[in-house]
């Protein structure tokens, strides 16, 4: 010990005496303390899986960082994430949705290149097409269309049944800069269908044949200016124009209708001083009007400013919320002022084990497009109102391992003047034998209790995949009648197997249970199958066939009217 001392006070004097190593010492503590907090496990994370995750950021991983804080971590977490699989797992339970069918995948097919087409036909003389295609107009510009079809010659003898639907669409997306892009969109819809047999005491009347005409006109813009991937702002602009031809045997159903629409969007986001922090505010204004087939003009205008606040709390609740303030008029209100919150907030309680709940009142408008999509015997001469809608509920989503999604829910509405259809007593004055017309639309408060769940398991992924989906609701209007054509009770299920890479095959069944028509008489429960199949021929050519209503089931939507039975389809489908 005493020959070492000597040693130790040399090797303490060369330490004081050099300041070089002093300052070297001094410069490195003070690169130290400008780094931010890194866990050596963040690092090997992120260098190996492509996921978000919770208090990460897109920064460089080594590089000076002037606000250290997005380098916060949840210090609960599971350590160690060893496979793809566990750190999907570990994502928010917030971002599972409800289950859906699997994303379609495009069998043996090579990746298209400019162009997908799909054409057939089915029985009764039904041919259907979808078309899309895009092209690059240069590196910061890009067009695309597309086109659905479908037609049918009917499959009634008594009466015309014959229809068709067709729509396209052309969209295209311009970047201006590396944080402001623009995107337009138009688009045309040419629909005709015959509406139902009228309700007559004349014979002679009840093979009256009414067709209706719709063709619709739709265009708009959206422009995004991003300061930040979560913060911006963003304006859209979009209106349509819609024109009905009612062409009938009897002359007094001969009277065109047109309508028309525009709304404006505008939503302004930054992020606020906390961490998953996002403060917006928004403006919402749409506004129509309607020229009905009784002659009548109808202007309507729904109004709303709202305040969204959004943040993720302490990595597992996700929390949204807005307040805002609506003014709404139409062809019976002249102006009503409505409170419109908004509120969500999901929470992970685990891995796998999560709860949602919401709340929000809305008000909105429909029109006469909206509603013959919904009722294609709509009768074009109805004096619509505005609807308000209050709703509130709850869910649980569970994933209890790998390829099984379980959510189960219960929700509560009540709806100021909600819409329902009943057909139209006496019609035509002229013409006092004819008892019931076309559908119209009445209005009434309505509240719903609605419960439901669905289920869906990857057997084996890729090739084996089912899922369920269920509901008990029960629908009435504020008098305590059921509220018209709404079903009690509601299954559906579907089943995705591909034995090989080149083949699909897929079934489904959908139950509905009995409904009541607007004079309380009970409408038969229905079960309705289907099957499909593809199979790629080659990389660019493959063919697919469809069965409809495999059990060839009698049933009607709407009461008067018979929809079609067994059909089956074969088509191709082309990639250019």
């Amino acid at each position: 010990m005493i020959r070492l001392f000597p040693l130790l006070v040399i090797f303490s004097l060369v330490l004081i005496c050099d300041p070089d190593l002093h300052a070297r010492q001094v410069q490195s503590e003070t690169d130290q303390s400008l780094l931010p907090e890194i866990d050596p496990q963040d690092i090997e994370i992120r260098s190996q899986f492509q996921a978000r995750f919770p208090g990460l950021r897109r920064q460089p991983i080594l590089g000076f960082n002037p606000r250290p804080r997005v380098f916060q971590r949840d210090p609960n977490r599971i350590p160690f994430l060893e496979s793809g699989e566990a750190v999907a797992a570990n994502l928010p339970i917030g971002r599972l949705e409800r289950p859906e069918g699997p994303e379609y995948r495009l069998l043996g097919y090579a990746e298209p290149r400019n162009a997908f087409f799909r054409a057939g036909i089915g029985s009764e003389i039904s041919p259907e097409a979808d078309l899309y295609g895009v092209a690059s107009l240069g590196q910061r510009n890009w067009i695309s269309g597309s086109l659905s079809l479908e037609s049918s010659k009917g499959h009634e003898e008594r009466v015309t049944t014959s229809y068709r639907y067709l729509d396209t669409a052309v969209r295209s997306f311009h970047r201006l800069s590396n944080k402001t892009t623009l995107r337009f969109n138009s688009g045309l819809t040419s629909d005709f269908n015959h509406m139902l047999q009228l309700g007559s005491t004349d014979p002679a009347l009840l093979n009256t044949d009414t067709r209706v005409e719709m063709t619709g006109f739709r265009g708009g813009a959206e422009l995004d200016v991003e300061q930040t991937s979560l913060s911006g702002l963003r304006i859209s602009a979009n209106g349509y124009t819609n024109r009905f031809e009612l062409n009938s045997d009897l002359p007094d159903f001969n009277a065109p209708a047109s309508e028309w629409g525009a709304s404006l969007h505008g939503e302004y986001s930054r992020l606020g001083s906390r961490i998953n922090e996002i403060q917006k505010l928004r403006l919402e204004s749409y506004s129509g009007g309607i020229n009905s087939d009784s002659g009548g003009n109808e202007l309507w205008t729904v109004n709303r400013l709202s305040a969204a606040y959004e943040r993720l709390l302490n990595y597992r609740t996700d929390i949204k919320a807005s307040l805002g303030f609506s003014a709404v008029t139409d062809a019976v209100n002249d102006f009503t002022f409505y409170l419109s919150p908004e509120v969500e907030v999901k929470h992970t309680f685990f891995t796998g084990f999560g709860v949602r709940g919401f709340f929000s009142g809305s008000p909105s408008h429909t029109s006469y497009g909206e509603l013959l999509q919904e009722n294609r015997f709509f009768g074009l001469n109805s004096v619509l109102e505005h609807q308000f809608e209050w709703m509130a509920g709850g869910e649980l989503f569970t994933e209890p391992f790998f390829g099984t999604r379980i959510l189960g829910g219960a929700s509560w509405q009540n709806v100021k003047n909600y819409l329902y259809y009943v057909r139209e007593s006496s019609p035509l004055i002229s013409v006092p034998a004819v008892t019931e017309g076309y559908y119209q639309a009445l209005f009434a408060d309505a509240t719903q209790i609605r419960v439901y769940g669905s289920f869906s398991q990857d057997l084996n992924p890729g090739v084996l995949w089912i899922n369920g989906d269920a509901y008990w609701q029960i629908p009435n209007l504020s008098g305590g009648d059921r509220i018209p054509y709404t079903e009690t009770l509601g299954i559906k299920g579907a089943v995705s197997f591909r034995p090989a890479r080149e083949v699909l095959i897929e079934g489904w069944a959908d139950f509905t249970s009995g409904r009541k028509d607007p004079a309380g008489q009970s409408m038969n429960a229905y079960t309705i199958i289907g099957a499909r199949f593809e199979i790629s021929v080659t990389g660019r050519y493959g063919i697919y066939g469809k069965l409809l209503n495999l059990m060839n089931e009698e049933y009607e939507l709407w009461n008067g009217y018979q929809e079609r039975g067994f059909q089956g389809f074969v088509g191709l489908t082309i990639l250019l």
